[in-house]
């Protein structure tokens, strides 16, 4: 495990002596004392057997430090909100859980405001902060950032595209679909990954207001949408991509050797280092016609304050300790994810990897989710309409429809 990359901690772990306000739920300190030590703490993790083994590892030393049990309990991610708003109000929640950002966690009461050290908090990059943040509160710590990027076999294709026409090229001179064979593919009616290409074309999903997000102004049906559609929908009419392909197809192809690149993230570099070898290259996606970069969306992982914590000011001290240089740079080598900490991702043993680089570089150009609950509304119309485009109806009027959708989703969900 690698120490050299930030401070160490000689002294025992403790949280700071002012604790969370009496209007969120949990024990504070009815004086300027240190909170209460308790005999053990809770957190919910992902159910992934190996990454549980890592953070058992790193939540051990806590314990050491201490003195203080930390019971991990593996649910799955996607679960963990519903799980929390039946468990949280009897007493069974955690003191920590773990997710891809805000999302509506604050609007539906399962987090607190995290009271974390100013020092502590110069360690992440604004936005990675802001996606754990909502209404001027934060809620939890960053953990692990990713985003997408271009993944290449160097065996077809020696050096990455510098712009979306060099893509364009491979794709004319590589691509024989009656051999399954392709320049470039990737799941292109995920909404996901094809935000980079409206994004960069200037889309925008929600305007922005008051130093928030306004989500009656939605820009999915505006001009730079529509013409990062329309780029997209050519791809389908060129033939560079084919109708139906999905995330596994892609994976599947692209080891097999019949795909110069794909658009994937670093979960997906183990799975094609095996197969591929040294072959396997990463690279920043390449520019759009006007040299703007393509906007890929920024997903922040952070370990959040459950809202029925007892034990606030210790769930945030472990909270800074999992999200320390040290836990970082041994999740990163051991766990294989990019992590959020400004001076483990700036490390030599990160930036000297080339697959890693890659995914880095694309984080600078990329965007954090709007965090905002009415995103969640987002995503299936948005969907329909790539797959409407890619069998050729008009990208304007089937973003017209989109965006009608997701207002009267955001109005049945009584947001207006």
């Amino acid at each position: 495990m690698l120490t050299a990359c930030g401070p160490q901690r000689d002294v025992e772990p403790g949280p700071a002596s002012e604790g969370v306000s009496a209007e969120t739920p949990g024990t504070s300190p009815s004086d300027d004392t240190e909170a209460p030590k308790p005999a053990e703490l809770t957190i919910w993790a992902d159910d992934n057997a190996e990454k549980l083994a890592v953070l058992q590892a790193i939540t051990d030393k806590y314990t050491e430090q201490s003195g203080i049990a930390v019971k991990i309990t593996p649910i799955a991610m996607n679960d963990q909100p519903q799980t929390l708003s039946l468990d949280g109000p009897s007493g069974k929640g955690p003191d920590l859980f773990y997710q891809p950002g805000i999302g509506s966690l604050s609007v539906q009461g399962l987090v607190q405001p995290m009271k974390a050290s100013e020092a502590h908090l110069a360690q992440f990059t604004p936005e990675t902060l802001e996606a754990l943040s909502y209404d001027g509160n934060l809620y939890g710590l960053p953990f692990v950032v990713e985003t997408y990027a271009l993944l290449y076999n160097k065996e077809l294709m020696p050096e990455a595209p510098k712009t979306i026409a060099d893509l364009e090229r491979i794709a004319e001179q590589q691509t024989d679909a009656a051999k399954d064979e392709y320049g470039f593919l990737y799941d292109a009616t995920n909404f996901y990954y094809s935000w980079a290409f409206m994004g960069g074309s200037g889309g925008y999903i929600f305007g922005e207001k008051d130093g928030g997000f306004d989500i009656t102004d939605i820009g999915l049906n505006q001009e730079g949408t529509v013409k990062g559609v329309s780029l997209i929908q050519s791809w389908f009419q060129k033939n560079y991509l084919p109708k139906g392909v999905n995330g596994d197809i892609v994976g599947g192809l692209f080891n097999e050797g019949k795909v110069a690149a794909v658009i994937n993230g670093p979960w997906a570099i183990t799975d094609h280092k095996e197969q591929l070898g040294d072959h396997l290259a990463v690279a920043a996606l390449p520019l759009m016609e006007d040299g703007t970069h393509p906007q890929s969306f920024i997903g922040v992982k952070g370990w959040m304050l459950s809202a029925y914590s007892q034990h606030p000011e210790w769930a945030t001290d472990l909270a800074e300790f999992l999200t320390n240089a040290s836990s970082s740079m041994t999740w990163y080598e051991q766990a294989g994810e990019i992590p959020a900490h400004l001076d483990v991702l700036n490390d030599p043993v990160l930036v000297d990897n080339p697959l890693v680089a890659g995914f880095s570089e694309q984080i600078q150009y990329g965007i954090p989710f709007p965090n905002v609950a009415e995103l969640t509304h987002v995503w299936d119309p948005m969907a329909n309409a790539l797959k409407f485009a890619a069998e050729g109806e008009d990208a304007q009027t089937v973003l017209d429809e989109a965006v009608v959708q997701i207002q009267d989703k955001i109005k049945m969900a009584g947001a207006e």
